[in-house]
């Protein structure tokens, strides 16, 4: 492991987030305003609900063609109203590079650094589809591939992701500006739902907030992969008591390190040959360096978890370790930007190498000061694996263990740990747990029970 240099992190990183919601609309010629129920009285929404232009769809059109039709054009319309509000906004059909769109993709498949980026989609923000949560399947004849909401007649939901544009850290103040009006404008202008959903046996409609961090462009050094993995995995579960409800016992979508990934359900198929036989080799005296003896000893499952992130080789290593376990894609901490653009593992679904690692706890949100006090809480992990010395990380690492394993310590005191900034925390402190778990309001979404 490179030895770090104080103040790497404010130099050096990089972030952007992603904030997946949902938005209704309406068909062609359906005047009736729509009205809403909440305990026995009905109100019309604030928003005035799009409705549809004429001649977007022909009559011979099948399902899946209107939906992609629809994505384009309401798509189009809300990366415009952003724009028009200071947000510079363009449509995609996705949220991230095609390999054709890579200029030297097989010389240098890679983000390239902050100012010369290979992929200049990450230069602005986008409206992407989010096809994960109301996607039309041609194969399936139409049929739905994930749980959507019902709605009255005449209206339908279409499920959008807003993909920022790459900040430096060091202009945390300007993102949390554009955060604001971002939300603001969305807010105001559409009826949005960003918690309603379920989860069924193997799918979820969860909408979410990612946030993503990276150096630069540069590649992360292997050993601070695995600080970022091991704090991870010690604080993971706690710091969870900062999201809604139901994104704390996630074991599919976005699993949890503890709960869904192969090293968490010693799924032998899907990991490392070497963890039954963990041998000797350098790995140890760099695990020596930076975990305290009472966490290189800890069992999950009855297994040695940690010692197997240090054992790890390479990163393709550790991705098969933290990947989700039914299909090893990507899980609560996602790393699989970090592994070469060629790369054969199977939770790897783009051909780039944009060198970033993903937080995909939270729950969906248009509140931006929750969005950025998260994005802050994953900035203070970021620092603390990037910039501490072995023997200082060692020591910061039983202490945050000793925080986490205390019941009479809360979430606010494990912040605190971390270095997060009191103002920050305060966010979480004073914001509506219960609020989180509404958002879901039954009043403007309704699931299918069937789904």
């Amino acid at each position: 492991m490179e030895a770090p240099t104080s103040g790497n992190f404010s130099h050096k990183a990089t972030f952007g987030f992603e904030l997946e919601f949902l938005v209704l609309f309406r068909e062609l010629g359906v005047a009736d305003p729509l009205k809403l129920e909440r305990n026995g009285q009905q109100s019309r929404p604030a928003q005035q609900i799009p409705e549809e232009p004429h001649g977007l769809a022909k009559s011979d059109d099948g399902p899946h063609e209107v939906h992609i039709k629809r994505l384009y054009h309401f798509g189009g319309e809300i990366a415009k109203k952003l724009a028009e509000a200071g947000i510079p906004t363009s449509y995609r059909d996705k949220g991230h590079p095609k390999a054709d769109e890579a200029p030297y993709l097989d010389r240098d498949p890679k983000l390239g650094n902050f100012g010369d980026f290979c992929f200049s989609s990450y230069k602005e923000n986008t409206i992407v589809p989010e096809e994960t949560m109301i996607w039309t399947d041609p194969a399936a004849n139409g049929g739905r591939m994930a749980v959507r909401p019902e709605t009255p007649n005449g209206y339908f939901w279409l499920g959008f992701e807003f993909v920022s544009k790459v900040y430096l850290y060091r202009d945390f103040d300007s993102a949390k500006s554009d955060l604001e009006i971002t939300c603001r404008v969305l807010r105001a202008n559409y009826l949005v739902s960003v918690n309603a959903g379920k989860d069924a046996e193997n799918r979820s409609s969860r909408c979410a907030t990612h946030v993503h961090w990276g150096m630069g462009g540069a590649e992360y050094d292997l050993g601070t992969i695995k600080r970022i993995l091991t704090l991870m995995w010690v604080t993971e579960e706690k710091l969870m008591n900062l999201h809604a409800t139901w994104r704390q016992n996630a074991g599919k979508y976005a699993a949890l390190l503890q709960k869904g990934t192969n090293m968490a359900r010693n799924n032998t198929s899907k990991l490392p040959g070497w963890v039954s036989d963990l041998d000797k080799g350098d790995w140890i005296r760099e695990m020596d360096q930076n975990v305290p003896p009472v966490l290189q000893g800890s069992l999950h499952g009855n297994k040695p978890k940690i010692q197997w992130l240090w054992r790890a080789e390479t990163v393709d290593d550790l991705a098969r370790l933290v990947g989700e376990a039914s299909k090893s894609r990507r899980a609560s901490v996602a790393i699989t930007e970090l592994l070469p653009a060629t790369s054969s593992f199977g939770g790897k679904v783009r051909q780039s190498q944009l060198n970033t690692v993903e937080f995909r706890h939270m729950q969906g949100s248009l509140d931006p000061a929750l969005i950025a006090a998260w994005i802050d809480v994953t900035a203070g992990i970021i620092r603390q694996c990037v910039d501490l010395p072995p023997g200082e990380f060692s020591s910061f690492l039983a202490d945050v263990a000793s925080c986490v394993s205390d019941r009479n310590l809360t979430v606010q005191e494990l912040l605190f740990k971390l270095g997060v900034a009191r103002e920050t925390c305060m966010i979480f402190g004073d914001f509506n747990q219960q609020r989180l778990d509404e958002e879901a309001d039954q009043a403007i979404s309704m699931f299918l029970p069937e789904l």
